[in-house]
């Protein structure tokens, strides 16, 4: 199965509701892109991506106490870092050394956010 498959599937788990429409916008895309990838069988943009993550961060923000949807969205989140980094791992690169730099800067990133309170991200919705 195709990774995109895979993250659609995996967003439709915690979000049964969820429209490729609202998929899109998630992806911060236009209404169509979804589809449009879906049909070409494209991949989704790193731009897309990471668009995706800061979606989900803000979303596990207003979770208050649901445990099984926020390991689920820890989960789609993991498996986007995964995929951004056997997409950006360089031949002169092993895969081992770009995940150790970056889970290294994500459990600094973390254990910043455990001390106090940063900045809220935020999402602009536009119709």
């Amino acid at each position: 199965m195709r990774f995109e498959d895979e993250l659609y599937e995996a967003m439709c788990d915690v979000y049964p509701r969820l429209t490729v429409r609202a998929f899109s916008h998630a992806l911060g895309m236009s209404s169509g892109y979804w589809s449009s990838i879906a049909a070409q069988e494209l991949p989704v943009s790193n731009v897309a991506l990471i668009n995706l993550n800061d979606y989900l961060e803000c979303r596990k923000l207003l979770i208050e106490s649901d445990g099984a949807r926020l390991r689920r969205l820890d989960d789609i989140q993991r498996m986007i870092a995964k995929e951004i980094v056997n997409r950006f791992a360089l031949e002169n690169e092993s895969f081992d050394e770009v995940w150790d730099e970056v889970s290294t800067s994500l459990r600094q990133g973390q254990g910043a956010s455990f001390g106090g309170y940063g900045a809220m991200p935020f999402v602009m919705l536009c119709s």
